[in-house]
């Protein structure tokens, strides 16, 4: 997976995700069934701007709902709701800087079914709403 909190530069702190080195640590001691939901970065990468069901994500990893939902926490210390959440809003940052698109239309793109709903998560992140945040980060996507 390529998004990180860190390498975000001007994404909040409260955004970053697990990094690699922690998730791996975490994973190392398990069992191969705790383990196996390393595959769900690649699964919200791919799939991210969708609505899925959790059973969908289970399914993927080869785990039951529950068994998903216990090691992902185990491993990754949020819960898979709170993980692809900040995917998203990073998703939308990522977006949002670089300017070319109405703020309806990224809620869309990066998964928000609800314009509403998306401002309210991305100022609980972010401390600004999204269109305040584009205007303080225009034009700076590639950096």
């Amino acid at each position: 997976m390529t998004v990180q909190g860190e390498s975000m530069g001007t994404v909040p702190q409260s955004l970053g995700l697990p990094s690699l080195e922690l998730i791996s640590a975490a994973a190392a001691g398990m069992s191969a069934l705790h383990r196996s939901v390393l595959r769900a970065p690649e699964f919200v990468d791919q799939h991210y701007h969708e609505k899925f069901p959790a059973n969908d994500i289970a399914a993927y990893c080869g785990l039951s709902r529950f068994q998903f939902s216990r090691s992902f926490h185990a491993v990754f210390g949020i819960t898979f709701r709170e993980y692809l959440l900040r995917y998203r809003i990073l998703r939308a940052c990522e977006r949002l800087m670089a300017g070319d698109m109405p703020v309806t239309e990224i809620a869309f793109a990066v998964g928000f079914h609800d314009g509403s709903y998306f401002a309210r998560m991305f100022r609980r992140y972010t401390g600004v709403l999204p269109s305040q945040y584009a205007r303080q980060h225009a034009g700076h996507a590639d950096r």
